[in-house]
């Protein structure tokens, strides 16, 4: 009898390591470093981040002013217009959704919105992906433009890269607050896997302390891209946690498992 017992409890440790095991390889199977690219040459692709191979999908045909993600769609607004697009991650294709109060310089997201800054610099703004309306947040303090600029995605902080400078920007006030110098230019950023990606002038890609701005060169960039313009996490593979489906049949199956364990101990008594 206490073989039998021996052998549920066994069996119980089994199955636990082998519902986590489940529960992991779909964690890790969403876990990567690809990204959505678009270019200055209105290029539109994906870019493994990790190698920097570029593979490009399509073209937009238009000059967004920069990415930004929301709700699993790619919004632009179109460079000095005032014009948003939503863009078809097929092929890069535009569709127009509406017009706002700004002049796009540049185009962002952090995880719960889309955000753009006008022509200058000066102001930051709230995007209804919805309608294209946009909704003026506040001055960012600067007070003059930037050769090359990059907003960022996939972050719950906004950061903005302007000049050799890494900032971060007050969603509610609009507010630029230096971080530091990473030394290079960057035409756009994204948060993926943990870490803060850049895409550098020339055609570089790096990571980011978000601390101090400190730059790590991961790799150069391969298969036709000619500029970074827009970088935002691919919205299919952005989720790194268990899927509400795996941790449904982790509550599920355990205490199954255990009450099992359980009866077969008393009998065992």
């Amino acid at each position: 009898m206490r073989v039998e017992v021996y052998k549920s409890v066994r069996m119980l440790g089994t199955a636990v390591a082998g519902v986590l095991l489940f529960v992991g390889s779909q964690s890790a199977a969403r876990a990567d470093d690809m990204a959505y690219m678009s270019t200055g040459s209105d290029q539109f692709g994906t870019i493994d981040l990790n190698t920097g191979v570029f593979t490009q999908l399509g073209n937009s045909g238009q000059l967004l002013s920069g990415l930004g993600t929301i709700g699993g769609n790619i919004y632009g607004g179109l460079l000095d217009s005032n014009i948003l697009y939503q863009v078809n991650l097929a092929n890069g294709g535009l569709t127009e959704i509406g017009t706002g109060s700004i002049e796009y310089n540049d185009t962002g997201s952090t995880t719960t919105g889309l955000y753009a800054v006008n022509v200058g610099v000066t102001d930051l703004y709230q995007v209804n992906p919805l309608t294209g309306a946009t909704t003026l947040i506040g001055p960012t303090g600067f007070t003059s433009g930037f050769g090359i600029i990059g907003m960022s995605t996939g972050s719950s902080t906004l950061y903005f890269a302007g000049g050799y400078n890494l900032y971060s920007l007050s969603t509610t006030t609009g507010e630029a607050t230096l971080i530091g110098s990473q030394g290079f230019a960057v035409g756009a950023l994204v948060s993926e896997g943990g870490a803060l990606w850049a895409g550098a002038s020339p055609l570089d890609v790096y990571t980011l302390n978000t601390s101090t701005a400190a730059g790590t060169l991961v790799t150069g960039v391969t298969g036709g891209a000619v500029s970074f313009w827009g970088l935002t996490p691919d919205p299919l593979t952005t989720t790194s946690v268990p899927e509400p489906s795996s941790v449904i049949l982790l509550a599920t199956v355990l205490p199954a498992l255990a009450f099992v364990a359980r009866k077969r101990i008393a009998q065992g008594l």
